[in-house]
């Protein structure tokens, strides 16, 4: 048994006619029929073995950690359908993911299948933005991953400097942790549980598996907590990222000085917002490369002003999942533009309540600029046209302007306040307005915007059904601008590189009208003249490259004087339906030649950066260098 596997080892070292020399070699010196028989029995079992052990790759680890937007508070009825699809019971209390294992709060280094469940003893059925996050790892990586979690609601980074005193803490200050020890052994540092929650994690099931593990990010939302001590927090959070990092480091013995840490920012409607919290995060991530802010400064909240409501929690489970499958691409230099042509922000402008001077100005002074805009109609006062209190678009002039690429799209049949419809009133409202569209100009909306703007969680939960989004943010452009304002929401998306929805009703009149319509057309022209920077796309464009680019799975095999890379997405084509633009960053290329089936793809350089507009379900891109 010795020879043979002395036999076996030495094989796998050398070429494959070796192989085939060493099997005959030993059959001549045994000769035996059984002998040989065995030989090659073991020699194939063991050889399977050793090809699956090299081909396996470490399994794939998360650490996630922070207050309760982290722990949780969306309850569990809320959660997204193709969750719930995985629940056992009717109320959504049990189930488990497939690949997802978690140790959530626990130090004896155990993990269970995943389940949206939160700390709280009171109300453990919530959920947070993680439960998203690790869906979306799961159809990404298609095997078992771990998750290490500590999070507790309450909790701040910075801790009192005076004592006796109550709470737990994040600190990561020496003196403090010298002085204290890890709330799950009944002290106060929430850090030094969360170690141990590593410690066990790694010494009692990590380090065990055949394949080993990698742990990809450190993901974190916590900031509420310390609106009292804003001006610190920048120090106090990269003191927590550092010693995490460190720790991991001496823990495993490999290099995780630049683990990916992914966080985000906390609303500016949270009744604990601090803008100095907020501002030491960007700064933080300004100066750390391996350090990327979810900007959550808009995101809506459930009633406590606290905690995100699910349309949020999911924003920002896509995002870190986003963030997550971008540093373990393929090819880091490889990916989906954030926004078409790579720009740095995005603008829709949509205009309200289908207005003639809709047609006869806005839609004008928006082609003159190359732009498109988005029109929410209500076909009730459609139907009235130049007769109605306010003179409202025809559907002929409704026609020529989608013709034109102007979105016409829905704002319910006659602009009823859901306040006081019941939902199936509401749901009655907006289908009987979908059928007028569709009659009248052959499309059937994608988006939709809510009368008033005002909305429940049953009713955008109805409303998006088999839709692109609805408009449930947007910024007012009408009667307040003033060319400071214009000009500060421009520099506000630039610097987030977010995307802003601009909500027009009157131009000259009508509710909300500009003072003076040339604020508005000095605006577009400033737009225009950054148009190398800023994406002017319809509600639905951008709306649709976003949930695609959010949700797209890229394949990268290098090849010789060349790329294959390989897209795969998983929505509704009839709905979404944008092309997405591939970025190839790296050293100055030219003489690319890009294909997708038969079809070559205009190609454009920027810098360093190549670039190509595709389609997402068109199949595998060749890329040749030349």
């Amino acid at each position: 048994m010795i020879d043979l596997v002395f036999v076996y080892n030495s094989l796998w070292s050398n070429s494959k006619s070796t192989l085939i020399f060493a099997g005959e070699y030993y059959y001549k010196i045994k000769g035996s029929l059984i002998m040989r028989t065995l030989f090659f029995i073991l020699f194939f079992v063991l050889g399977f073995c050793h090809i699956q052990a090299r081909g396996q790759k470490p399994a794939h680890v998360i650490i996630t950690a922070g207050q309760s937007n982290t722990d949780g508070r969306v309850p569990n009825n809320r959660l997204p359908d193709y969750i719930k699809a995985m629940a056992v019971d009717s109320t959504y209390t049990a189930g488990a993911y497939k690949y997802c294992h978690i140790a959530h709060n626990r130090t004896d280094g155990m993990f269970v299948p995943f389940w949206p469940l939160s700390h709280p003893k009171s109300k453990p059925y919530t959920w947070g933005y993680d439960a998203i996050a690790y869906y979306w790892l799961e159809q990404l990586f298609q095997e078992d991953f771990y998750v290490i979690k500590w999070a507790i609601g309450g909790t701040a980074i910075a801790a009192p400097v005076t004592t006796p005193f109550r709470g737990t803490y994040w600190s990561a200050d020496p003196k403090w942790l010298a002085e204290n020890t890890a709330t799950s052994e009944k002290g106060k540092s929430l850090l030094l549980s969360l170690i141990a929650n590593i410690d066990a994690s790694i010494d009692q099931t990590l380090s065990k598996l055949k394949q080993g593990y990698q742990i990809d990010a450190f993901v974190w939302h916590q900031g509420e907590s310390d609106y009292e001590h804003g001006k610190e927090y920048y120090q106090n959070l990269k003191g927590v990222v550092s010693y995490v990092r460190n720790h991991l480091t001496e823990k495993t013995g490999k290099d995780y000085s630049e683990l990916p840490f992914i966080f985000g920012t906390v609303s500016r409607k949270n009744k604990r917002y601090n803008s100095d919290v907020e501002e030491g995060m960007r700064r933080y991530a300004k100066e750390d490369k391996n350090a990327y802010l979810i900007d959550m400064s808009e995101a809506e909240l459930m009633g406590d002003k606290l905690h995100f409501n699910q349309v949020s929690a999911e924003y920002m489970g896509k995002q870190v999942y986003e963030q997550i499958k971008k540093t373990l691409s393929d090819d880091p230099h490889v990916y989906v533009a954030k926004y078409k042509g790579d720009r740095v922000c995005a603008i829709s402008y949509t205009f309200d309540d289908g207005l003639a001077e809709h047609s006869t100005v806005a839609a004008p002074e928006l082609e003159k600029r190359g732009f498109r805009g988005t029109f929410w109609v209500c076909g009730y006062y459609t139907e009235q046209g130049a007769s109605a209190k306010v003179p409202r678009m025809t559907w002929d002039e409704l026609r020529e302007m989608s013709k034109k690429g102007h979105e016409v799209s829905s704002h319910s049949w006659a602009h009823k306040n859901a306040k006081r419809l019941t939902i199936e009133q509401v749901k009655s409202e907006i289908e009987k307005n979908d059928s007028a569209i569709y009659v009248n100009i052959g499309i059937v909306p994608r988006t939709y915007c809510y009368p008033y703007n005002y909305k429940t969680e049953e009713i955008v939960s109805m409303a998006s059904k088999g839709r692109v989004a609805t408009r449930t943010k947007q910024i007012s452009i009408g009667g307040k601008s003033t060319p400071e304002r214009f000009d500060k929401w421009l520099k506000d998306l630039m610097k987030a590189e977010d995307w802003g929805v601009g909500m027009t009703h009157g131009i000259n009149y009508g509710y909300d009208a500009f003072k003076s319509p040339s604020l508005f057309w000095k605006h577009l022209d400033k737009v225009k003249s950054m148009e190398d920077q800023i994406w002017v796309g319809t509600f639905c464009e951008v709306a649709s490259y976003i949930k695609e680019r959010e949700e797209i799975q890229l394949k990268v095999s290098n090849k010789k004087n060349g790329m294959t890379i390989t897209p795969k997405l998983k929505l509704d084509r009839k709905l979404f339906a944008e092309p997405l633009t591939m970025v190839i960053q790296g050293e100055t290329m030219n003489g690319i030649l890009v294909k997708q089936g038969r079809k070559e793809l205009p190609v454009y350089i920027n810098g360093n950066k190549v670039m190509f507009d595709f389609n997402p379900y068109g199949g595998t891109i060749k890329i040749h260098f030349n």
